[in-house]
C-alpha cells in the first residue's frame, strides 16, 4: 500500500451491535477494498455495527483509518490501530464538520438516523455546490436504500429537487461498485479542476 493515501473516503453507517450480518459483510468488504486501494478510511471510529466491520476490514487490509469520535463516546467506542480525532460540543455538528473536512468523497452504508443525517447533509452540500461538491455513493446492500431512492424520485417528480438524484448521488449494489463510482467521480473532478 502507498504511504500517502490516494483519497480520503468518509464512510457512514450503523454503529449498532444489532446490525444484520449482510450489512456487516458489505462493510468489512468496503474497508478492505479502501485499504487495498491505498485510500484513507475516515469514519466514526466505532467498534460495533457497520463502523466496526468497516474498520476491521480496513485493518485486515493494512489500511489507514481516521476515526472522528465525539468526546462523549471516548472509552467505549475506540478501536486500537485507528488515528482518532476528537470532536467536542453539546451536539454532533462539530463531528460532522470534521468528518466532511477530512474527506474527498463519501460512501454510505446502511444505518439509522445518524447515518441518514450525515448522508442527507452530504448530498445537499453536493447539490448546492458546497464542500467542493464531494462525490457521494450508497452501498445499497439487499436494497436497503430502495425506499430512500423512491422518495428522491418523488421529490424530483414533485419538482422539489433541482434535478434527478442521480446527478448528486451514486447507487451501488456492492462495496466494490461504490468504490469504483467514487474513484471515477474523483477522477472527473480532478480533470475538471485542471
Amino acid at each position: 500500500m502507498a504511504s500517502d493515501p490516494s483519497h480520503r473516503i468518509a464512510c457512514f453507517g450503523s454503529s449498532s451491535n444489532l446490525t444484520p450480518q449482510k450489512y456487516l459483510d458489505a462493510s468489512y468488504e468496503l474497508g478492505n477494498l479502501l485499504a487495498k486501494g491505498g485510500h484513507l478510511c475516515v469514519n466514526g471510529g466505532g467498534k460495533d455495527g457497520c463502523m466496526g466491520a468497516l474498520n476491521r476490514g480496513a485493518l485486515a487490509g493494512e489500511g489507514k483509518i481516521r476515526g472522528v469520535i465525539h468526546e462523549m463516546w471516548i472509552g467505549e467506542e475506540e478501536q486500537p490501530g485507528i488515528e482518532m480525532v476528537v470532536a467536542r460540543g453539546d451536539d454532533l455538528a462539530e463531528r460532522k464538520k470534521l468528518l466532511f473536512d477530512n474527506a474527498d468523497a463519501i460512501i454510505s452504508l446502511p444505518g439509522g438516523l445518524g447515518t441518514f443525517d450525515e448522508l442527507y447533509e452530504a448530498v445537499a452540500a453536493r447539490q448546492l455546490g458546497l464542500n467542493g461538491r464531494k462525490p457521494v455513493c450508497l452501498v445499497n446492500t439487499d436494497g436497503f436504500f430502495d425506499a430512500t431512492l423512491a422518495q428522491l424520485d418523488r421529490m424530483f417528480e414533485d419538482k422539489l429537487l433541482r434535478g434527478p438524484w442521480q446527478n448528486v448521488l451514486g447507487n451501488a449494489p456492492t462495496a466494490a461498485a461504490a468504490v469504483e463510482y467514487i474513484v471515477t467521480e474523483l477522477a472527473k473532478t480532478s480533470t475538471e479542476s485542471e
